[in-house]
């Protein structure tokens, strides 16, 4: 369904995720969510590279995945702007079926059946298709974003980011922090007085920690920091080690060797971290899972709270020590923070939650959907800057 008048200018909101990404738009007095065809706000940050013809992203990508991971792109913001030494990519390459390889100019750049490809055009193929969406749904041109980056993105980064935006033909209005968009959309900048915010951004491939002294409805930040290889996909590995431990020991079959079964693994595992969020256990079922006795084997295990969150303790507690030396940097104690609030789908995780709330002596918050919470903050900024939103 179409929305809005015709002759209203759209600046977008887009929130460049590692593993999702999110479109949004401020219009006609109303906030909009872009989804994608299957009505998912979330869009897979994947792009496919076929032998021939153009490259498929999103959710389309996803399913191809499945079929050819060795040319599908995940989690590329991780290596957007990144030399090909830096860990980062290193990161990237043992979570990916997609070969890198060092560039003459030191960058790193991915090897497909379709050629190598810089890790800007596949970001530039991403914000194409999210910019696609948008048009489909406001029915008319989308020139122009604000775009999210971490808190802590180097000039590097964040010149790259731009670029690719360019390449899909977006001019960047602005460039704003995660951390600061989720407190937007959060309408934590809409208050009298002065209090101290810690923004706390776990997503699918990076960790920021931000506290911003408030005074009335102006955030200004005071200390920042963040991890790039920390965020969800970790937690998803983690439970993926899980299942391969236990094939190994019932077929002595090293999953980690067949680059398809493998994925498939991987992507299974987000499923059931997400259904860990709700339930204490859950069923993990697959057909054709590994090989044993040269037949094709069913996986049925279960994974409980109690198997997995031993192994994510040490994932979460890198991220609370991170805030800890942020309130430190800054010169403060957790009980001087008036405001904890939650960003990004792994603060979703049971376990992410009670131990902010013993490390930072109080709980989390946030309102609405903390996955959407950093696009709907760079639409209303965008909507603000054209004078369209108070």
């Amino acid at each position: 369904m179409r929305v809005g008048s015709v002759s209203s200018e759209i600046v977008l909101g887009i929130d460049f995720g590692t593993s999702f990404s999110s479109v949004a738009a401020w219009l006609d007095g109303k906030m909009y969510v872009v989804p994608d065809q299957r009505g998912e706000p979330c869009i897979p940050s994947i792009v496919h590279y076929p032998r021939r013809g153009p490259p498929v992203a999103g959710a389309a990508a996803e399913q191809l995945r499945v079929k050819d991971p060795r040319n599908t792109v995940c989690s590329v913001k991780r290596i957007v702007g990144r030399d090909y030494d830096s860990p980062e990519v290193r990161i990237f390459d043992a979570h990916n079926a997609v070969p890198t390889q060092r560039a003459p100019g030191g960058e790193a750049v991915l090897v497909t059946d379709a050629g190598t490809i810089p890790p800007t055009q596949v970001a530039a193929d991403l914000f194409r298709h999210l910019r696609a969406l948008a048009e489909r749904r406001f029915g008319r041109p989308a020139k122009k974003v604000v775009l999210t980056v971490p808190a802590s993105a180097s000039a590097k980064v964040e010149e790259a980011t731009r670029h690719a935006a360019k390449c899909a033909g977006l001019e960047v209005v602005r460039l704003l922090s995660e951390p600061s968009a989720g407190a937007i959309a959060n309408n934590l900048d809409q208050f009298t007085g002065q209090r101290r915010i810690l923004v706390y951004d776990f997503g699918g491939g990076t960790f920021d920690v931000t506290i911003l002294d408030q005074r009335d409805d102006q955030l200004h930040t005071v200390a920042l920091a963040g991890d790039p290889c920390l965020g969800g996909d970790d937690l998803d590995h983690e439970i993926a080690s899980l299942i391969s431990g236990h094939i190994w020991r019932k077929s002595k079959s090293d999953i980690t060797k067949d680059a398809i079964r493998w994925d498939r693994i991987v992507r299974t595992s987000e499923t059931a971290k997400r259904g860990l969020s709700a339930r204490e256990e859950v069923p993990v079922r697959l057909q054709d899972a590994y090989t044993a006795r040269g037949r094709p084997q069913e996986l049925d295990f279960i994974i409980s709270r109690r198997d997995i969150e031993p192994r994510w303790q040490a994932l979460v507690d890198r991220a609370n020590r991170l805030a800890a030396k942020t309130i430190v940097a800054a010169k403060l104690r957790p009980e001087d923070l008036d405001v904890i609030l939650l960003v990004g789908g792994t603060t979703y995780v049971p376990l992410v939650r009670r131990t902010i709330q013993t490390v930072l002596k109080r709980p989390g918050m946030h309102e609405g959907d903390p996955l959407t919470a950093v696009a709907r903050g760079a639409a209303l900024v965008a909507a603000r800057a054209l004078d369209l939103a108070a």
